[in-house]
């Protein structure tokens, strides 16, 4: 505007709807879209629920694996019990059991 001596209101006077435009989309670039903010908000809640998920497995994992060690234990005794019994002369064995025909 200074390059040609004009004044604002005189160069944009029967503009008026191109500088609303103009001011529109500088005001744009300043805000979020719905849209926009709404995908945000998705990805934190599931960024969220993916740290409190990875926590849990974490948590799991320490159990599972003490569980192993516990069934590996019992199977190490469980072997060594019937070792101990296949060798030990003094234990008579019982028949196995044998099922009734239910009555009807």
């Amino acid at each position: 505007m200074r390059e040609s001596g004009l004044r604002r209101d005189v160069a944009y006077g029967d503009h008026k709807d191109l500088v609303e435009e103009f001011q529109a989309h500088v005001k744009a670039q300043n805000a979020t879209p719905a849209a926009m903010q709404e995908l945000a908000d998705k990805y934190a809640e599931a960024k969220g629920k993916l740290a409190a998920v990875t926590e849990e497995l974490a948590k799991e994992r320490v159990i599972t694996s003490a569980l192993r060690r516990i069934v590996a234990e019992l199977d190490l005794e469980l072997r060594q019990a019937r070792e101990e019994l296949e060798q030990s002369e003094n234990v008579t064995r019982l028949p196995a059991t044998r099922r009734r025909a239910s009555r009807r």
